[in-house]
């Protein structure tokens, strides 16, 4: 198998190996229910393992029939001896793809889960540390109000919390078998079809299916989607990281050594490289999260063109959703903040971003509009005439009349005016660190702790 952990997942071999598994968990619940002898099962279940098999015949095999799951049953028969006899019993190939494609995938939501709870325990542990460092929010890129960096990273958090919701949310509807036969209803093995069904399913660690048919792809659109949603935050976080790298801003940098070269022909380049690759990965990511609606709906009760679409789009779209996934955390793993920066920066604008605290304070005087009339006009005749904006606020008599000098001097300055930024940045911190925790449990488990810990958060 490949060494690379996210291209292993859909290697000739792990695909193999997978049906492999349903083949061998299908003798040995029709084994116990009698439908095979009980000799059979327990035989076929040890030959089910690539070891087993002679893989230069299996693959001649494949190319000659170019039905892999048929050549695959042959050389497990082969491989099983007189048990050979019961192997695919009443299975469709349909059947086995489906049922393997969805054990690897539970694997890879593991692994995105793990890698996730990675990121949130990074990042809380970030927000925890900068919940009082103060800088300057932006909205349309512009200058706004005082904020915290521990704020802006709440943010964060905040959505990454979400969308791990919505990939737990949709495992009751992905992760259910559907082993119905070649069109769903159990021809092949009659009334004993349910039972075998449902206790395959519970043998492999998947649902039961109330409907056995083969057309579905609503449950594997919505993963997609719900991946893409990945790619939605971890382009925003990549975005605001790459932003505050810029030479303007700087407040932000990647550490990545002294031997890092940015530019072969400047030498003082030092561009961002890690940063770069998260945020082309999270655009692709997101993309294939809404070519899920593309994909051709199935016709009747099953549809080869449509297998295949799904099978392009499932293993494209997941592998990029563990790189994302992995992206993240090693970006904030080399991630520099510069406090001293932000602090530069805030205070460039202290006096514009203070006049949203002056007028709230000045407005129970004189009206809120009036306010606000009041300040904007005194924002514009600094602008025009370069005179500082304090100065022309202090000498106002509306203002002045109203606010001691002393308050005026407090609202100015910037480092008291993040408002509540500190109390949410914590707030998230142990919010982020609860669904990181939960993201190691099963999805019941986890959504309790997390409804646990939204209770006690809004009665704090």
């Amino acid at each position: 198998m490949s060494t690379d952990p996210i291209q292993s997942y859909f290697t000739e071999k792990r695909r193999w190996q997978s049906w492999l598994d349903v083949e061998g968990a299908l003798a040995r619940v029709q084994a116990e229910a009698g439908i095979i002898p009980d000799w059979a099962g327990p035989v076929i279940s040890v030959a089910a393992n690539l070891d087993s098999l002679d893989l230069d015949a299996l693959q001649a095999n494949v190319r000659k029939t170019m039905a892999p799951v048929y050549a695959l049953s042959r050389a497990l028969a082969a491989a099983s001896g007189p048990a050979g006899d019961w192997v695919h019993w009443g299975a469709t190939t349909q059947n086995v793809i489906d049922a393997g494609r969805l054990l690897v995938l539970k694997d890879v939501q593991r692994e995105i889960k793990e890698r996730l709870g990675n990121v949130l325990r990074c990042l809380a542990d970030m927000a925890e540390t900068h919940s009082e460092t103060p800088m300057v929010g932006r909205t349309n890129r512009q200058h706004a109000l005082p904020i915290t960096f521990g704020f802006k990273i709440a943010g964060w958090i905040d959505e990454l919390v979400r969308v791990c919701d919505q990939l737990e949310e949709c495992e009751d509807r992905l992760f259910v078998l559907r082993f119905g036969g070649a069109i769903g209803t159990f021809q092949s093995l009659g009334e004993a079809g349910l039972t075998i069904s449902t206790r395959l399913a519970e043998e492999l660690g998947l649902k039961p299916a109330l409907y056995e048919g083969r057309a579905q792809v609503d449950v594997y659109v919505e993963y997609v989607s719900r991946l893409g949603m990945l790619g939605v935050a971890a382009t925003r976080i990549a975005g605001e990281l790459y932003e505050a790298m810029q030479s303007e801003i700087r407040e932000l940098a990647e550490d990545l050594g002294h031997d890092v070269v940015g530019s072969s022909t400047m030498p003082h380049k030092v561009n961002p490289k890690l940063v770069v690759t998260l945020k082309a990965d999270a655009n692709r990511l997101r993309a294939l999260g809404a070519s899920a609606f593309a994909i051709t709906p199935p016709s009747f009760e099953g549809d080869a063109v449509t297998n295949r679409e799904l099978r392009g789009l499932v293993e494209d779209t997941v592998s990029r959703a563990l790189s994302v996934s992995s992206g993240l955390k090693t970006v904030l793993d080399a991630v520099a903040i510069n406090a001293d920066r932000m602090a530069v920066t805030l205070s460039s604008s202290a006096e514009e971003t203070a006049l949203e605290s002056v007028m709230m304070h000045l407005a129970p005087k004189i009206g809120r509009a009036a306010a606000h009339d009041v300040l904007h006009e005194a924002a514009t005749c600094a602008r025009d005439t370069g005179t500082a904006l304090q100065t022309l606020v202090q000498s106002m008599p509306e203002v002045t009349n109203a606010l001691d000098g002393e308050t005026l001097a407090r609202l100015f300055d910037p480092v008291l005016n993040t408002g509540q930024s500190a109390h949410v940045a914590r707030q998230l911190v142990a919010l982020g660190r609860e669904r990181a925790k939960g993201l190691t449990s099963g999805p019941s488990e986890s959504r309790k702790a997390l409804a646990t810990f939204g209770s006690a958060a809004q009665r704090s």
